[in-house]
């Protein structure tokens, strides 16, 4: 049972270790608890016991494995009894379990002291966390939902990361791999993407040089050597055969590294190719293994050009028969956009006066077309035959992947602008936490500039950051240094700093760190400012509970209270609580003589004297007009009528001083306990009200007390 400091003998002029450490716990908002070298709880205080749903006399004289999970009792008492001998560290996360059964998570950290007794104690001090594992069951829900997204894609899609393992498919791409031979799951996430095209190139296939082929361009995207590639290959099944295009490109910027694999079938354009094979013999067969179209185009030493051979591939680029564009080469030339035609011509006289290669881009505009192509033009270098120089090459749409690079550039200045235009702060730190980088956001938030920011971390004791409950905010905790250092996300951390030319601001932080082959190579923080939502919150908390006029209590509040006293006396009958019912006398006299804004300033001025007057543990709360309620939690009816003749003895001897006059104030008090036989906390308070009846009765300024009964008779009235 706590004992109340004014009860303290005077003559004690030593306070004990353990008796200062027991007051410095008991004030404490964040939980502690000292625990001896039996693993006893030797002090908890309130808010340790919240966070396990227990009264702190609850865990008194119990071992500490009471609040962790039957799994981790043996392992985390041996590393107790270990650091009580050795010392050392002992904090990190840990399963606990409350008192009603559900599982928690909590931080911890322990600190090793010296006990009156020569024997070492550990106090342990903790922070829920569980809500965090609500954030991160969030966090999954959200992946679900891309995938989601992912499967309503008609494309077959897969994304590797950088050491070729899929990390995530659509139901295109399953139904892909199914159709394909991977019914065994080697097309699944988790699969090693690499390695099975790997062992693909090393079978007796037909199709093992192309995925030897494919694997090697593979390779050199994973490892950053190119960007991208385009191979096309052969899938053939026991009934049928296929072909694909395999597109392989790497998300620029992505971190950890990703690889987007995308497959189109393009068996329909293989079979078309290879009936002109059969039908055109040679040149057909070399004609139909090249997409686009093949041309040999003569220049003569005069300039004219002239057209000996067109692969039927020109009618889908160009929207032009081979035939019609063999007699009047213009007809390709018409096509060209006439802003591109310019510098498609200069290219091509380019090559013949130098005789070299002759590659060029340019854009079309086909009849009937929605939008127009990019074509690719080039040739190997030219031959000479008579008196004209001799070109072949290739025609080809290259209309997505230009598509794509603009997209990848929109993309690219749409990220640039929301780094400079989105409302929440983004800075970015380096691998030993400096920023190097800020948002304008980030700037105003934190009321500094990009110079001043440049070189911080949140190690700098400049930003004074704090918790919400007031306490440090140490800066190896801040979450960019937790992500640096475990590679972990650490999502919406409130944290208060400080803000040149302002008070404390309040953010909700978040760090991501960015990884690179296994290893972490910086870290984005994004944070918001919710300054006026913390304010506000605590604002109205308080005004929930507190009494506008006189600053304590007010009536819901009290009752609050007295229902957790009442419960928790009924659970250890051998606990005690007292209540005092003080009304003030002759109020509606002051309120007459002296107006009701004195009075008001009256009913304040009593608040005041009960507020110095009691322990920080007490409740004082203003019940009505003039009514006040006081609740002495662990008190007994002795004690608590000492304590009520000092209040009304102060009452009388401290006027309230008022424009020049002194008003003395008397109050009439009634006191009453709580009973473990009581059915409701409600009794005891109507016995306090009864015995303050009592005390107006017998002619006020006086106590009367009206305890409870101490059997299971009804209590007086």
């Amino acid at each position: 049972m706590h004992k109340r400091l004014s009860d303290a003998a005077p003559s004690a002029a030593v306070v004990s270790t353990e008796a200062l450490l027991d007051r410095i716990v008991q004030r404490s908002p964040v939980g502690m608890a000292v625990i001896d070298h039996e693993g006893l709880f030797r002090v908890v205080n309130p808010a340790y016991g919240t966070i396990f749903g227990f009264q702190p006399e609850e865990l008194l004289g119990r071992s500490f494995l009471t609040v962790l999970p039957p799994g981790e009792k043996a392992r985390v008492l041996a590393l107790h009894r270990r650091y009580l001998k050795a010392g050392g560290e002992l904090k990190g996360e840990v399963d606990v379990v409350r008192s009603d059964g559900t599982a928690g998570r909590v931080l911890a950290e322990s600190v090793r002291l010296q006990g009156d007794e020569g024997r070492p104690l550990r106090l342990v001090y903790v922070v829920d966390i569980t809500e965090r594992r609500q954030s991160e069951l969030s966090l999954k829900s959200q992946r679900q939902f891309l995938q989601s997204v992912l499967d309503g894609m008609g494309a077959e899609i897969c994304v590797v990361d950088e050491r070729g393992v899929i990390v995530k498919v659509n139901h295109a791409w399953r139904k892909f791999g199914l159709r394909n031979g991977g019914a065994d799951g080697s097309a699944g996430v988790g699969t090693d993407y690499l390695q099975v095209c790997e062992r693909a190139a090393g079978s007796r296939d037909a199709t093992a040089s192309v995925a030897a082929h494919f694997a090697e361009l593979l390779r050199t995207v994973l490892n950053g050597q190119r960007s991208h590639f385009e191979l096309e290959y052969p899938c053939h099944g026991p009934t049928q055969r296929r072909w694909f295009v395999a597109r392989v490109s790497r998300i620029e910027g992505s971190r950890p590294a990703r690889i987007v694999i995308t497959h189109d079938d393009v068996s329909a354009l293989k079979r078309t190719q290879e009936t002109l094979r059969e039908n055109e013999a040679l040149l057909s067969d070399l004609t139909a293994s090249v997409p686009g179209a093949v041309f040999r185009l003569a220049a003569d030493d005069t300039g004219s050009l002239r057209l000996l051979y067109l692969s039927a591939g020109v009618q889908p680029l160009l929207g032009v028969h081979a035939d019609e564009v063999l007699h009047d080469v213009g007809l390709w030339w018409a096509c060209i956009l006439p802003e591109d035609r310019p510098a498609h011509d200069a290219s091509l006289r380019q090559a013949v006066a130098g005789a070299a290669v002759w590659e060029h881009v340019y854009r079309v505009r086909v009849a009937g077309a929605e939008a127009e192509k990019w074509i690719r033009v080039h040739t190997g270098p030219p031959r000479r035959a008579q008196a004209a120089l001799i070109f072949t090459g290739v025609l080809t749409d290259i209309s997505l992947r230009m598509r794509a690079e603009t997209a990848l550039r929109a993309s690219e200045e749409t990220y640039r602008t929301l780094f400079e235009t989105v409302a929440q702060g983004v800075v970015y730190q380096d691998t030993a936490g400096r920023i190097t980088a800020a948002n304008p956001a980030a700037q105003r938030i934190l009321g500094l500039t990009l110079a001043q920011l440049q070189g911080l971390d949140s190690m700098d004791p400049r930003w004074r950051a704090t918790r919400e409950d007031g306490s440090p905010f140490p800066g190896t905790e801040h979450p960019a240094m937790e992500a640096l250092r475990t590679g972990l996300p650490v999502k919406d951390v409130v944290m208060g700093i400080d803000v040149p030319g302002r008070e404390t601001a309040w953010i909700l932080i978040s760090a991501m760190p960015l990884i690179k082959q296994g290893v972490v190579e910086g870290v984005y923080a994004s944070f918001e400012d919710i300054s006026q939502r913390v304010l506000l919150g605590r604002e109205l908390q308080h005004q929930a509970h507190t009494d506008d006029l006189t600053g304590v209590h007010n009536r819901r509040s009290l009752l609050e209270h007295l229902g957790h006293e009442f419960e928790r006396v009924r659970r250890h009958p051998a606990l005690h609580c007292c209540l005092l019912a003080l009304d003030l006398d002759h109020f509606k006299a002051v309120n007459d003589q002296w107006g009701h804004a004195t009075g008001d300033a009256v009913l304040v001025h009593v608040a005041l004297q009960m507020q110095k007057a009691v322990r920080t543990l007490d409740r004082v709360g203003r019940t009505g007009g003039e009514e006040f309620v006081v609740l002495l939690p662990d008190t007994n009816l002795q004690e608590a009528a000492r304590l009520g003749e000092r209040l009304r003895e102060r009452m009388a001897s401290t006027p309230l001083q008022q424009d020049g006059h002194s008003i003395v104030v008397t109050v009439s008090l009634g006191l009453s306990n709580i009973s473990p036989l009581d059915t409701s906390a409600d009794l005891a308070l109507r016995r306090a009200d009864a015995a303050l009846y009592e005390a107006k009765e017998a002619g006020r300024n006086r106590l009367c007390v009206r305890p409870a009964a101490t059997d299971s008779a009804p209590a007086a009235r």
